[in-house]
């Protein structure tokens, strides 16, 4: 987890050279760094004692000499200088929407507004919209991101709070306290941005795991749990059980509260007892008379009616997935080649491909012109025409333009086996304008998919304001494809809107708009998020074969 910790010191100091107004040289140097380090996954203190440092790419002797001091002592002097004289905290202004360095350095220095607080009361006292630069628009943005921000605090992204539960996993593991763990809570649930890691385990010796613990982290034991702040600042809570109860401990502790309360009545009308102890979950249903019922739908009480008649949907596995969309390449804004990324498909076990580069509007992310758009497809050509065991189709991810049109003439969109259409600017529409926006694009007879509907980027930015309900109908009855996002920032189609647009028969496609061939396994997350929606294969296109694939949109 050192990584983490450094890519966000090596984030938070190219925002603030920026804020001071340092060469962009520089600044870009830091950031550059920070995205090589997370994108390519690279193992800093290996590295450091290989004496490879200098082999990373844009590690100069100065970086080299940062990065060193952070790994020998958790933090680089450099940082804590530069935060006495640029306020921290300004870089939680630059998270806010239609803020960024710029703005930020003038709400201090014009302004004094240093943190969030400062600028929210600078909103609703309506001191914002006349400082050049804003508006009573950008006003209430700010005010709405602020708020949707202080909402989420507390709150941790999937991906993030999964990977420190394996991490911990390991660890706790390796105690000879710890004889069986399994991840329950939230994240076994698959809440989208959990507050808390919650383990069950087994142990012989829960005063020796508990010294353990204290040794290594702030613990407390409530009752049977133990409960401890992970080194990341997460919250952790481990319920200990044993052999004989340890299949009731994971149901209790995995359920919310409306499916608990919900099972517990339901044993107590036709059983007249308490729910009992179990070795397994399976065990605990079929004792019941109640089919399973995934982790991913125990939120509500309706599901036990399903259970009991037998009712639960076969939901959509990892085994099911056979078509990888939405991926683009270095072409674009990607990093890897189309060969990279179809190869490492292949591996992953996809039979078919589609690059899905974008579309010309979006310069900042080296769109495709019409010439290299014919360029690309004579490359695919050749790449599928050397037979290397995956199938690549000819995509883009169009642009919607703010008049709901698509970024390419038709003679352009034709061309294409699959069209992605997505909204990528002019996010602050009105409800009604960007809901019409994207029903006309979705009537384009090129458009396939329309992708991330809603916009919204977790724990950062909400989605924009339209009708969701209203163009999930609308692709409905034109046999319109809507995807859910893989990208953990995205989740989007979010689990309830999936499961509306299950209700009204609209196909989904499983998403990981990835850019680069570690991100491709983003898919996995895409899967809890269709589970959740209540979602089987037959519900999803890219299970389907080909053949089956190419039918669908013809």
């Amino acid at each position: 987890m050192i990584n983490k910790k450094l890519i966000s010191i090596l984030t938070n100091i190219a925002l603030l050279l920026e804020i001071k107004g340092e060469n962009p040289f520089k600044t870009r140097a830091y950031s550059n760094l920070a995205h090589i380090l997370e994108e390519e996954n690279i193992d800093i203190e290996k590295a450091a004692a290989d004496g490879t440092l200098g082999n990373i790419k844009g590690v100069g002797d100065a970086l080299q000499k940062k990065i060193t001091e952070f790994i020998e002592t958790g933090h680089i002097s450099y940082y804590d200088k530069l935060i006495e004289i640029v306020p921290e905290s300004l870089i939680d202004l630059t998270k806010i929407s239609t803020i960024g360095p710029k703005k930020a350095k003038m709400l201090y220095e014009k302004m004094g507004i240093s943190n969030l607080d400062a600028l929210e009361e600078a909103c609703i006292n309506d001191k914002i919209k006349n400082l050049k630069g804003f508006s009573a628009k950008s006003q209430e943005i700010i005010l709405n991101s602020i708020q949707h921000k202080k909402a989420a605090k507390g709150k941790f992204r999937f991906d993030i709070m999964m990977a420190e539960a394996e991490a911990l996993i390991d660890y706790l593991l390796s105690l000879d306290s710890i004889q069986k763990i399994e991840i329950s809570g939230e994240l076994r649930r698959f809440v989208e941005t959990p507050k808390t890691i919650e383990f069950v385990a087994i142990t012989q010796d829960k005063e020796h795991l508990l010294n353990i613990l204290k040794n290594e982290f702030n613990t407390i034991a409530p009752k049977n749990d133990l409960e401890f702040i992970s080194k990341n600042k997460v919250p952790v809570k481990l319920h200990i059980a044993d052999k004989d109860n340890f299949g009731t401990v994971l149901h209790k502790t995995t359920g919310n509260r409306e499916y608990l309360e919900a099972i517990s009545e339901y044993v107590n009308k036709h059983y007249q007892t308490k729910l009992g102890n179990f070795q397994n979950e399976k065990e605990l249903y079929k004792y019941y008379n109640l089919g399973y019922i995934p982790p991913e739908l125990r939120e509500n009480r309706e599901i036990l009616a399903n259970a009991a008649t037998g009712n639960i949907p076969k939901l959509v596995e990892s085994s099911d997935m056979r078509g990888m969309l939405h991926v683009h390449t270095n072409w674009s804004d990607g990093k890897h080649t189309i060969e990279e990324m179809a190869l490492q498909a292949k591996q992953l076990g996809y039979e078919y491909i589609a690059i899905t580069d974008h579309s010309r509007s979006a310069s900042y992310a080296n769109g495709l012109s019409i010439d290299r758009i014919k360029a690309q497809h004579e490359e695919i050509d050749r790449l599928n025409d050397s037979g290397f065991g995956i199938t690549i189709l000819k995509g883009i991810e169009s642009d919607i333009l703010k008049d709901g049109s698509l970024d390419y003439p038709d003679s352009v969109l034709d061309t294409f086996d699959l069209v992605i259409a997505s909204v990528h600017s002019h996010f602050n529409m009105p409800k009604d304008a960007m809901s019409k926006r994207i029903i006309y694009a979705l009537m384009s007879p090129y458009v396939h998919i329309l992708g991330h509907p809603s916009g919204r980027l977790l724990l950062a930015r909400p989605a924009y304001e339209l009708d969701i309900e209203a163009i999930i109908d609308f692709a409905a009855e034109q046999g319109k494809v809507t995807e859910i996002n893989c990208n953990p920032y995205r989740l989007d189609l979010s689990w309830q809107n999936v499961n509306y647009a299950k209700r009204q028969d609209l196909k989904i496609a499983i998403n990981p708009d990835s850019h680069n061939i570690n991100t491709l396994t983003d898919v996995e997350i895409g899967i809890k998020v269709a589970r959740k929606g209540g979602l089987e294969a037959k519900d999803v296109v890219n299970t389907y074969s080909y053949a089956d694939f190419l039918k669908f949109f013809t």
